[in-house]
């Protein structure tokens, strides 16, 4: 699995620095998506999948109709589909699924089994579909192509066949039995209300995930979610909903997608401004009413907008939360990724860009709630200070067109995968938090509270308890859920709430040391096989990395130090440069902002440690044989500088510097000590 997880992340970074235009691009992304395949067979992990079917997407979009290699592109694609719509359920996929079906049936190879099995796919998703919302065309569809596979197919395929089309044909013949029940049933009133009370039911469902206040941009007042409710029994589409189904569970899908489609909501992204209106000053009147300066009309032209694109409600974070609720307050920001990610589209205000200009220059890139949104936001809009759309793109998700997304790419220095796909979770966190590192909030701790939902960590909103509070509590929290340590590979000053944790978000601008491979492979003879056997033994003892009680629990490879000497200090900076030699490695030159002792002791109170997560260094052992994992501890590593104190603690010393250290030899590897340590 080791060598599985190297493949995928060394073809990532190819395809990450490959241009699409570039020859070799598609056979990275079919390359890619064959290895994260066979990761997901083994492992089953839905973040794999999702990145599948975005490589198999993109690599259908570079096989136009007629290309020789469309059919295969397609049929990739909707295995991987196929098993996502199984884990889910999602009607979404099998839209999609039925939409290729479709393409691929236009480019089957000629022979009668090929045309059989994709006649017969189709047929199998379009009566999968007809039982979830009852459209008679699709069943008739699904008919007609099951019987044109019957008289196509092979031997083999004949069963299939045949129960397909019984399926079919049965569920026509009970669609005329239950039509013929309710009409023999009418009169007595218990279908209708059957009917209303799950209409009712979905309805309040549905609103439990949408956000606590929406705007109804048909009458420009704000609702909660009692209003909501009310106002959709008041609707014409309720009253088409009790008078065209009859209470069956096979309406059920039908209802929810109707439902679905009454709720559908836009979400605004922008950066707030003077004068923007608070829940205080539209709660009872209707935004349409009101009269004032810029806020007024954002909130005003968002909502007119809204109703261009054919929603009826609107969110926006400037009205839609009483922020004098610290409950409502906490619930909202817990909540404010899923909310944009569900929203029907996000549409992104730019006030300072012109229709002119390169939206690359907006503060809206440099603020850090705004990341969320641009992630969590599956379709969105960019929209210039005049309210015109940017590049007078009229794609209906701009993060799906080709100009617009580079742009992002290059001002975010996010993937475009990323872009388009986000998964949010505390998985690759040092990227999350490098993107977040050039971002600035009004209020301090929203640094940290405004990447709760991109890491997905429920923890507690409390301001006033300064951002660094705030930022060591999400790096404790990432910590202990993936034992990713490459969070303490910083440099820079350190926190109040933790030695290990840099004060600012800043410090992840400078992305972690690359390890290359060293060679170390002539030596390996050289190193005592029982001795290497024991020190792997006490490696696999050692727990993962976790944060408990205001301590680091840190899993590490200690390195003695044994000597200090100070260089010189900057008159300057007060900085002093110092020569360190530790146990095993390379002497190496530290600057720090702190004063150490100094002299030759092998009692002196300093360690060098190297931080690790023995999960993954026992992926990198395969069985008895661990040349592979000596190797890797082989390679230059970013050290941490610690300070031993009482009752067996340490604490970290901040540098101004990446303490580079390498080994002397493989042999140092070896008789580094395999140790747990508490750090405060």
């Amino acid at each position: 699995m080791g060598n599985l997880t190297e493949t995928i992340t060394r073809l990532r970074d190819a395809l990450q620095h490959t241009p699409g235009e570039h020859p070799d691009y598609p056979l990275l992304l079919a390359e890619l998506a064959d290895y994260l395949d066979k990761r997901f067979n083994e492992e089953r992990g839905i973040e794999d999948l999702t990145e599948i079917i975005t490589l198999r997407h993109a690599a259908l979009q570079l096989t136009p109709p007629g290309h020789q290699g469309r059919f295969v592109s397609l049929v990739n694609l909707l295995k991987s589909l196929h098993e996502r719509f199984i884990i889910s359920g999602t009607l979404a996929d099998l839209d999609e699924i039925i939409a290729f079906r479709r393409a691929a049936l236009e480019c089957t190879p000629p022979t009668p089994s090929d045309r059989c099995m994709s006649l017969l796919n189709l047929a199998d998703c379009l009566r999968e579909r007809y039982q979830r919302l009852g459209v008679d065309a699709e069943l008739a569809e699904a008919i007609k192509h099951a019987l044109a596979a019957l008289v196509l197919s092979p031997l083999e395929h004949d069963a299939s066949c045949r129960h397909c089309v019984a399926s079919c044909v049965e569920l026509k013949a009970r669609k005329w039995r239950l039509s013929a029940s309710t009409v023999l049933a009418s009169g007595s009133g218990a279908g209708s209300w059957g009917v209303k009370e799950m209409v009712r039911n979905i309805a309040t469902e549905t609103t439990k995930f949408l956000p606590l206040r929406l705007l109804n941009t048909y009458t420009g007042a704000l609702c909660d979610r009692d209003a909501q409710i009310s106002c959709f029994e008041d609707s014409v589409q309720y009253n088409e909903l009790l008078s065209s189904t009859h209470g069956s569970p096979d309406y059920e899908p039908f209802i929810r997608k109707e439902v679905s489609r009454f709720f559908g909501y836009t979400t605004l992204s922008h950066r707030w401004g003077t004068g923007e209106l608070s829940l205080r000053n539209i709660q009872g009147n209707s935004i349409y009413d009101l009269d004032g300066g810029e806020g007024y009309a954002k909130l005003q032209s968002f909502c007119a907008l809204t109703l261009r694109r054919g929603y009826r409600w609107a969110w926006s974070d400037t009205c839609c939360i009483d922020k004098e609720s610290s409950s409502e307050l906490q619930e909202a920001i817990g909540s404010m990724f899923s909310w944009y990610h569900h929203s029907a589209l996000t549409i992104v205000y730019l006030f300072d860009i012109s229709s002119t200009r390169s939206f690359t220059n907006s503060i809206w890139f440099r603020r850090g709630w705004t990341l969320q949104e641009l992630l969590a936001s599956p379709r969105i809009q960019f929209y210039t200070q005049d309210w015109s759309l940017y590049m007078n793109c009229t794609s209906l998700n701009h993060k799906v067109d080709g100009a617009i997304l580079t742009e992002l790419e290059q001002v975010t220095q996010i993937g475009k995968l990323q872009l388009k796909s986000f998964t949010p979770g505390v998985h690759d966190a040092r990227s999350k938090l490098q993107w977040a590192s050039t971002r600035r909030t009004t209020r301090p701790e929203d640094i940290a509270y405004s990447l709760f939902g991109i890491f997905q960590v429920p923890l507690p909103v409390i301001y006033g308890e300064t951002a660094q509070v705030a930022i060591g509590r999400l790096l404790a929290e990432i910590v202990l859920r993936s034992g990713d340590v490459s969070v303490l590979d910083w440099v820079g000053e350190a926190s109040s709430f933790h030695s290990c944790f840099p004060a600012t978000l800043g410090p992840f601008q400078v992305v972690p040391l690359t390890e290359s491979m060293a060679s170390y492979s002539s030596n390996l003879l050289d190193v005592n096989v029982e001795k290497v056997r024991e020190w792997h033994r006490g490696l696999a003892r050692l727990p993962p990395p976790r944060f408990f009680a205001g301590r680091l629990v840190l899993p590490c490879l200690v390195h003695r130090i044994i000597s200090v000497k100070l260089l010189e200090t900057s008159p300057t900076t007060s900085y002093h440069d110092y020569e360190v030699i530790a146990s095993d490695l390379v002497p190496l030159k530290l600057t720090l902002a702190s004063r150490l002792q100094e002299g030759s002791d092998t009692g002196w109170p300093y360690v060098l440690v190297r931080p690790c997560n023995p999960k993954l260094l026992h992926q990198l052992a395969h069985g008895d044989d661990l040349r592979s994992l000596l190797e890797w501890l082989g390679q230059p590593f970013n050290a941490l500088l610690l300070k031993s104190l009482l009752h067996n603690e340490y604490k970290r010393i901040a540098s101004y510097c990446l303490i580079n250290a390498r080994v002397h030899d493989l042999a140092g590897v070896v008789n580094s000590e395999c140790q747990t340590l508490e750090v405060v």
